[in-house]
Formats: structure tokens, sequence, C-alpha cells
């Protein structure tokens, strides 16, 4: 018996075909998305351009504006006033000028009684104006070298002088410590607008210093 066969061309599974209709639809989507965002950046940069000249266009308007306010304020107030309210301000600038220039002694004088002890005792107080400040000097007399010395002491630690200096010691009759001293004090510490500022503070460091002492 013969065997039969069957020849076919006719594949029989499914099979898949690449139309070049599909690649070419692809390609079209992907251009038509590119160009939708491309106009939508587009869209929004002109959008922050307007933008940007709207807002230089409203200040422009809104100094205008307040110029014209301003003229108008100007044109409505007496001149005469105007005038006198120029002199009191450029009063009131030279008067602090002069409070920030003027010095006192009633801090200096006030630091001495406070960091002096009880034992040493000024004679002599003399002061001359510099660049460099107030500079003081002073004769005095101390009961001994340990009293001498808690006032260098005092005085060296002291950021209201600089550049203190003791000289002369000389022992008198008595055994009591003649000496001299000189120093240079900050203009800041003799300020006149300070001391009204802190009108309170000296008695303060008074009743403190003399506890410490005491």
């Amino acid at each position: 018996m013969d065997p039969k066969f069957q020849s076919s061309f006719i594949p029989k599974g499914p099979t898949t075909s690449f139309a070049p209709g599909a690649v070419m639809g692809q390609k079209v989507q992907e251009k038509s998305l590119l160009s939708f965002l491309a106009i939508i950046i587009f869209t929004i940069a002109i959008l922050l351009a307007l933008g940007v000249f709207g807002y230089k266009f409203y200040l422009k308007y809104r100094i205008d504006q307040m110029g014209t306010d301003l003229e108008t304020a100007r044109a409505t107030l007496n001149q005469e006033t105007i005038t006198e309210l120029t002199r009191l301000d450029n009063r009131m600038k030279s008067v602090q000028t002069l409070l920030a220039r003027h010095h006192v002694l009633t801090p200096l004088f006030a630091f001495l009684e406070v960091s002096t002890p009880k034992t040493v005792r000024f004679n002599s107080f003399q002061y001359t104006t510099s660049e460099r400040g107030l500079e003081i000097s002073m004769e005095g007399e101390a009961r001994g070298y340990a009293a001498l010395a808690f006032l260098a002491d005092s005085f060296s630690r002291s950021e209201n002088f600089k550049d203190v200096i003791f000289s002369d010691l000389n022992l008198d009759e008595k055994g009591d410590v003649k000496f001299s001293f000189s120093a240079i004090v900050d203009t800041k510490f003799l300020s006149y607008q300070r001391e009204i500022e802190n009108i309170g503070l000296p008695a303060v460091a008074t009743s403190t210093a003399t506890s410490t002492q005491n």
C-alpha cells in the first residue's frame, strides 16, 4: 500500500507580519507627542515673559503714582512749616553730635572712689587730652606696699585704663609709700551720652565693689 504524503505551503500556525504602515504610524505618533510637548513649553515661556513684562509695567506705574502722591502732599504743606521742620532736624543732629563728642570726669571720679582702698589716698590730680584719649597723672601715698599692690592690680585689670604706670616709689618718715601714677583713660568710658544712658549704674557698681572689699 502506497504511503500518503501531504504537502502544503500553507503554514498551520499563525503568522506575524511586519507591515510598513505600522512602523510609520508609530513614528508619526512620536513626532506628534514631541510637537505637543514643544508647544506646551513654548506657551509656558510666552506666559512667563508676559508676566515679567506685566510686573515691570506695574512697578513703573506704582513708582510714578507714588511720585505723584508725594508731589501732591508736598504742594499741600506750608513752605514755612517745611523750613521750620528742617531747621529743627538740623538742630537735633547737631545736639546729637555734641553729646557724642562731650566727655565728663564723673565716671572717672566714681571709679577712683570705688577702686581705691581706704589705706591709699591721692594728693594731686592732673589731666590732658590727646588723640590717644584722656591722659591722667596723680600722686599719692599708701600705708604699705600691700595696699599699693592691691591698687595697682585693680587699675591694671580695668578696661577703662591703658598704659598704667606706677613710678617714683619712696618711703616717707612715717613708713608710708609715696608714688606717682599715670594712665590713659578710654574716651568711651567718659562719654556724656553713655553717662546719661547708664545713669543708674554707678550706684550699683559702688555698692557691689564696697561689699567685695568688706
